[in-house]
């Protein structure tokens, strides 16, 4: 008992409030500085900006049923949609044909995990087209994963001349060398004759400091392209000892950086009762929060949650089975898994704050690229964006570069160049290119599964 007072006042002394940017819970969207205005291609009008409201979630409450009755009216009722058009009206659905073969390439070992959105990103980084003077000189992969994206990006650019990879998980790191050392290698030497390539690892939080490591003067002038891809690596998943997944027992600890002093257990079995409801709440959306709150809290009277397999356990143990006797504890596991694994590695702060440092990264005309697997980071990556572009100290000061296309004349001539833009949304900073999120086409959906969630955002700097 003693070891174990002694563990748990260590864990608290690990308690810091967890919280992302109050703009991202109040029920008003940030003014802007400036007007917006969204262009939609191939069409006869322009329509006015529109806000949308984004929902506070309450304090905890002190009964099971108030809190119920809170999350059934923070629950906005859906939009009547036109025939035909229910599904499809806040994302544009890719129609881009997927390529078993070329895709798969880039899989772990060539036959899992394949790269998400691709072809897709692929596009978004393109410099075919003769009438496009876009051209990627630089790029930086933020979350390398398996290098699946950043090894087809070395391969099409052959004017790549600097590429920076990242990434915090050592695991992950260390293939992800291996797998571009091993490309550079084998690929026609006049490919990456010219180019420099720096794998890392780093956290993207960090990202301008290691731009400014490797050269000062890209720092200075800007980097060409940076691509966040913000989903959980198959390896991550797999590896039992990481706690990530609820299907395999490991221990609760899901650090993306082992060297990372907080875990999951310490957050289930020391931090306050508010706390732990709060990350639920929050960062799970679970609307039985409050329950699994008071459940989790009664499991230290018999010595606390160390394993994956304890809190599936309580899980299932409190969740009722859905209509139709399917039992509905999978869902809620993996939700209270998200919360969790987020509140360990403050996700959603460090996405933030990263978003904006790799924005002033950018060069004149550079692209940022961000693929979001679940509805608190793609609100954080939209919202985001929308300040950008309209926020003065996101303006560029050093003027525009000719050999770069000026994002302030973005209309159907642009359009024709790069028939993936459909509707943009101008700043005064820049300009995001892709008002709804790009999803993958069906096809993708029904050879890879992983990619069901997956949203694609994109913001060009003027």
């Amino acid at each position: 008992m003693a070891r174990t007072a002694a563990a748990a006042a260590a864990a608290l002394k690990l308690y810091k409030p967890l919280s992302i940017s109050p703009k991202f819970l109040t029920s008003t969207s940030p003014t802007p500085t400036s007007s917006i205005s969204f262009t939609t291609f191939h069409a006869k009008t322009t329509s006015s900006s529109k806000k949308k409201h984004n929902h506070k979630y309450p304090p905890p409450k002190s009964s099971i049923a108030a809190a119920s009755a809170d999350s059934a009216a923070l629950t906005p009722s859906k939009p009547k949609a036109k025939a035909g058009l229910e599904g499809e009206k806040r994302r544009t659905r890719s129609d881009k044909q997927y390529n078993e073969g070329f895709i798969h390439q880039f899989g772990i070992d060539k036959d899992t995990h394949f790269p998400v959105l691709l072809a897709e990103l692929l596009d978004v980084f393109s410099s075919d087209s003769s009438s496009s003077s876009f051209r990627l000189r630089s790029f930086v992969d933020c979350t390398l994963g398996a290098a699946g994206h950043s090894s087809a990006i070395i391969q099409a650019h052959p004017e790549l001349r600097t590429y920076i990879g990242l990434d915090v998980d050592p695991v992950a790191h260390g293939k992800a060398r291996a797998r571009i050392n091993n490309l550079l290698q084998n690929v026609q030497s006049d490919l990456t004759a010219n180019l420099e390539a720096h794998v890392l690892l780093k956290n993207f939080k960090h990202i301008k400091k290691v731009i400014g490591e490797v050269d000062d003067k890209l720092l200075t002038s800007g980097v060409d392209g940076i691509l966040m891809d913000l989903g959980m690596s198959s390896m991550q998943v797999n590896d039992a000892g990481r706690g990530f997944s609820m299907l395999n027992n490991g221990p609760l600890d899901m650090r993306m950086d082992p060297e990372a002093a907080l875990t999951a257990e310490d957050i289930l079995n020391s931090w306050p009762p508010t706390e732990v409801g709060r990350i639920l709440r929050e960062y799970g959306e679970e609307s039985n929060w409050y329950f699994l709150q008071n459940k989790i809290i009664k499991a230290r009277l018999g010595g606390g949650l160390h394993s994956t397999t304890d809190l599936v356990d309580l899980i299932r143990s409190t969740t009722f089975k859905t209509k139709g006797g399917r039992q509905g504890w999978i869902k809620t596991a993996a939700r209270v898994f998200q919360a969790l694994r987020i509140a360990v590695n403050d996700e959603l702060k460090t996405l933030e704050q990263s978003l904006y440092s790799s924005f002033e990264c950018l060069a004149p005309g550079g692209r940022l690229a961000v693929i979001s697997f679940h509805s608190l980071e793609d609100r954080i990556v939209k919202q985001t964006f929308l300040d950008i572009i309209n926020n003065p100290k996101m303006e560029n000061e050093k003027g525009s570069r000719e050999e770069v296309n000026n994002p302030t004349e973005v209309g159907n001539g642009v359009a024709e160049k790069e028939q993936w833009i459909k509707q943009v949304v101008k700043g005064s900073a820049g300009t995001i290119l892709t008002k709804r999120p790009v999803t993958a086409s069906v096809e993708e959906e029904r050879l890879n599964s992983r990619c069901r969630s997956a949203k694609l955002r994109v913001i060009q700097k003027h």
